[in-house]
């Protein structure tokens, strides 16, 4: 039971520190602790060899249902830093704009133009 037992307490400890909320601050440590974590569960999913005994199948059967959990999360943890971005974007392009107001193009909406002339 050795290595599905590991997978299966490093699957816990992920599961752990992706439930706790993330302040935006201390963001970039959680995801180094979960990148961390990540890595060493994929170099111990390398080592599961089959066959595996009832108790091993009922962790399995814990992992995956763990794992859907912490893809959700991670998922939720993805969009508020895209939303992040997006309004960092937002924020840089409105203050080059109030900076230099007259940089843009003009916009040509409702200008009339006259052919014949």
């Amino acid at each position: 039971m050795g290595v599905v037992h590991d997978v299966w307490v490093v699957t816990k400890q992920l599961l752990e520190a992706t439930a706790l909320p993330w302040p935006a601050e201390e963001r970039e440590t959680w995801l180094s602790q979960v990148d961390e974590l990540l890595r060493r569960r994929e170099r111990l999913l390398h080592k599961l060899r089959p066959p595996y005994s009832e108790e091993e199948q009922r962790l399995g059967r814990e992992i995956v249902a763990w794992n859907q959990e912490i893809e959700a999360r991670l998922r939720q943890v993805r969009d508020e830093i895209r939303d992040d971005l997006r309004m960092a974007g937002a924020k840089r392009q409105a203050n080059a704009h109030y900076v230099h107001p007259y940089e843009q193009p003009l916009s040509f909406d409702g200008m009339f133009y006259d052919k014949r002339r």
